[in-house]
């Protein structure tokens, strides 16, 4: 029974406006600068009804002043609802982006990222333990492991969100 109601509720016409909103956002923002201001605002819309892909470009858009001025502060913002929605690529670029700031959290959202096996965040977490940065003690056994998992990762990756 609770299967059937889920079922219902993603082929519901609102869960797939939601989707359809993102993909044609995704489609704008690909076709150049001249519809990236549309791109954004459809991010905006579906970002705001709870969408963690669409808060991904949507913070990739603010973050790289596409569609409009660039805003780093409501990009991190953007990006950090992605990443509390389990959308990878917005963990690690949140990891990133909060390095130099917060190193506790940066490390956070970097073993998160790591937990959904995101090829690129393993492959960081590999030198980081290499190189005893972030945080991390220095690890050379640790290193080459997640240096084995990113490279596995790479080869099974997931769509992009």
């Amino acid at each position: 029974m609770v299967a059937w109601l889920l079922a219902a509720a993603l082929a519901s016409p609102l869960a797939a406006a939601g989707q359809d909103v993102t993909a044609r956002a995704k489609g704008l923002m690909r076709a150049g600068a001249a519809f990236q201001p549309q791109a954004r605002a459809l991010f905006e819309q579906a970002a705001g009804q709870g969408s963690g892909p669409a808060a991904y470009y949507l913070g990739l858009m603010l973050k790289n002043g596409m569609g409009g001025p660039q805003d780093s502060a409501a990009a991190l913002r953007w990006l950090e609802l992605a990443a509390r929605r389990n959308v990878a690529p917005a963990m690690f670029i949140v990891a990133n982006m909060l390095l130099a700031t917060d190193e506790a959290q940066a490390r956070y959202w970097l073993d998160a990222a790591c937990d959904l096996e995101y090829p690129e965040a393993l492959q960081q977490k590999s030198v980081a333990l290499g190189e005893g940065m972030m945080g991390y003690a220095h690890n050379e056994e640790q290193s080459f492991l997640y240096l084995k998992m990113a490279a596995h990762a790479m080869g099974h990756r997931p769509p992009e969100p």
